[in-house]
This record gives C-alpha cells, structure tokens and sequence, in this order.
C-alpha cells in the first residue's frame, strides 16, 4: 500500500473503512452551493448558512430578495432531509421568531425536494404518510417526483419550475469512497465495494472491507444499509475473527437490526424495530431527547434498549424519572 505522501506500507491483511461521503450523482460541481450534513463541521456550516440567510434578510429593502433569503430549499426525502425540514421549521417559526424586528422567521418558506414518489421509502407507506402531511402542518412545501435539473447558489430548478434559495441543503444520497478505484475492482452500487459472507474483497482474500465503503449482503442477498449499527457489527465481527486467527473463511457475518428512528422537530418520532413492526407516536420533547440518548447508548452496546424505547411507547412517560 503506498500512503500520498509516498511512503510504502506492506500489510499481511488490510481492512478498508473509508467510509462515504455526498453523492451528488453526474454534478459535483453542485457541492459547492449545496452543502451535505455528515459531519460536525457541515452542521456548523449549515448553521451558519441558515443563520446568515435571516440576517441578510432582516436588512434587505428588496422584497424579492427577502423572499429569496427567507426560502430554505432541502434536496431528499429520506430520513435526513426529512428531519433537517422539519428542523428548520422549527428553528425558524419558534426559535427564532423573536429575534428579528423587520421579518417574520416563521413565514420563511422551507421546501422539501424529492425525486421519487413518497418521503421515507425505508418505512412503511403510511408512515411516510404521517410525515408528509406533519411536515405541512410545520409549514414545509413538500415536493414529490420532482428531480432538480439544475442547482447555483441563489436558485435551483426543480421539474418545470424554478426557486429561488437563499440556502440549499443537499440530503439525496452518499456514495462510498473511492476505495475500489485505488485496489482496482469494480464497484457496485454507489461506488461499494462488493465483498464476501465474511467481509473479504471478492477475488482478494487477504482485503476486506466494512462499513460504507463496502456491499455486504443478507443471508436472503438483499444489501446490508448504510447505517452505523450496520458498521458496528461488522467492526465487531471482523475484529473478533481476525484477532482469534480463525480459520478461513470466517463464519459468514449475521447481521442483526436493532430497528430505525426519524425525528420530526421536538415532538415526533417514528421507530421501525428490528423485528419490522413499526410505530408511530407523538413524543414530548423529554421523550425525543431521550430516545436520541438511547440511540447513542444502543450504538455503545448497552442491551435493553429496545425494550425500555417500547416501555416508553407504551407508557407515554419519559425514560429518566
């Protein structure tokens, strides 16, 4: 393996975890006008972004561009577009509403783009239902079958209209790392790379690859999400295999659900268990901060985690008393 800076580094088994970064499909050049959220540093960015849009706005004599500055456009329906809408919405009709004299935050215009035809297409349809119509109700415009043809940074063009934006969020899709260019195999879907039951490279038994970066399968051949859970197990799988010299190959890695969430604002969550029973329930604001503190115990291995989020499902009462 040879490192940027030259230096050549020989390996007896090497484990890619590169991760993924935004897709943004056939336009890179979008990234640029349209920020993605994957780390704490695009959160800031965003932030800023968002923060200074109302800024610009509160001093403007152009109505125009006020409207433009006050218009909030998000690309992706999925779970982070859906929950960044909504807490945008938020931040701008509670948050903010009394921190400007000239404007009115909660009158911005926040719009959710989506190519496909529903929200949410990794939950049941009536829960992608829910979320459409709480969105609206938030204030969001949401738009469906409505791919974005074009994208600069005051305006993009969605099927046959065209808005203008003071600030574009990008949540439509991540591809891996380049990974599978740099060992020379042939990607799979969204730059993946394709491996074994037991996480080796197909035809390079001596490189695996998990996490993002790689496209594991189920025992019933459907894809592996790109979730951290996802990344966990197979950390932990590989790990244990490699550091017990198993013999090859390794037993092939069983992955287990341990469900899924998307927020809405403060006050709305849905959890998908890992046996695919989903529910839907309106939280307080205790509720959903600690359902987020539970996701993160569960990502640490604390066990019970299910049972106690479906304790407070049932109860209605928070999890800390």
């Amino acid at each position: 393996m040879v490192l940027r800076t030259g230096t050549r580094v020989p390996y007896d088994l090497l484990v890619l975890a590169t991760g993924a970064t935004h897709s943004y499909f056939v336009h890179p050049e979008w990234a640029n006008a349209a920020p993605g959220l994957k780390t704490i540093a695009d959160a800031r960015l965003i932030r800023s972004e968002v923060l200074r849009c109302f800024e610009q706005a509160e001093i403007t004599e152009d109505p125009a561009e006020r409207e433009r500055l006050m218009t909030c456009a998000v690309v992706g329906g999925g779970a982070t577009g859906v929950e960044m809408a909504g807490a945008i919405a938020e931040l701008a009709r509670y948050t903010l509403a009394k921190d400007f004299r000239n404007i009115r935050t909660e009158r911005a215009n926040v719009v959710l783009i989506e190519a496909g035809p529903r929200l949410l297409t990794a939950f049941p349809e009536h829960l992608a239902a829910y979320a459409h119509d709480r969105l609206r109700r938030l204030g969001v415009t949401v738009l469906l079958n409505s791919p974005v043809k074009h994208l600069s940074a005051d305006s993009l063009i969605v099927g046959d209209r065209s808005i203008a934006a003071g600030a574009t969020i990008w949540a439509a899709g991540v591809a891996a790392s380049p990974a599978a260019h740099w060992i020379g195999v042939t990607a799979g879907a969204a730059g993946r790379i394709p491996v074994a039951p037991d996480l080796s490279v197909i035809g390079m038994p001596d490189i695996f690859a998990i996490g993002d970066v790689a496209l594991a399968l189920d025992e019933h051949g459907k894809p592996l999400p790109g979730l951290a859970q996802v990344a966990k197990q197979e950390g932990m799988y590989l790990g244990h295999a490699l550091a017990r010299r198993m013999p090859r190959p390794f037993p092939p890695l069983r992955y287990h659900s341990r469900g899924n969430t998307a927020v809405i604002g403060r006050k709305l969550a849905w959890i998908l268990t890992g046996g695919n029973v989903p529910h839907a329930t309106t939280l307080t604001e205790d509720q959903v901060l600690d359902l987020e503190r539970e996701a993160f115990v569960s990502l640490c291995g604390e066990r019970k985690t299910q049972e106690r989020i479906a304790a407070m499902l049932k109860t209605g009462k928070p999890l800390r008393n």
